[in-house]
């Protein structure tokens, strides 16, 4: 495996712990190194279901960062199942649904995080790593 994809690997899924790390500190909810089990619970389905659905949907083949374009398109077409498939292995793990705003806030901020990470790879770090 070259290290563009193993970079994307990385970078998605420290976008996805950050995300969590956010929410919990939103929440009051403990995010220092005694959370940090804690946290990876919180991130893991949507981890494990990002890279699955991702990987389904070519996020981690080069045309996935050729342009903005096919990064932003890549992202939003994978995000959609992965996000649901993230939703039900959560409440298959906790036993319940959350709330709908937990969703809502889940669906538009991570899906920003998410992008903004693909694009600075996209437009600053691939150019740089393929000299």
């Amino acid at each position: 495996m070259s290290r563009y994809p193993l970079l994307l690997y990385v970078g998605d899924i420290l976008t996805i712990i950050l995300f969590t790390l956010i929410g919990r500190g939103s929440h009051s909810m403990a995010t220092g190194l005694s959370a940090f089990l804690e946290t990876l619970s919180t991130a893991a389905p949507f981890i494990i279901a990002w890279l699955l659905v991702a990987y389904g949907f070519g996020a981690f083949r080069p045309q996935a960062w050729a342009d903005v374009r096919s990064a932003v398109r890549i992202v939003v077409i994978a995000y959609i199942p992965a996000l649901i498939v993230g939703i039900l292995l959560r409440a298959l793990l906790l036993g319940r649904f959350s709330p709908l705003p937990f969703y809502l806030v889940t669906a538009v901020a991570l899906l920003a995080m998410l992008l903004a990470w693909r694009l600075l790879y996209t437009l600053v770090l691939a150019p740089r790593l393929s000299h």
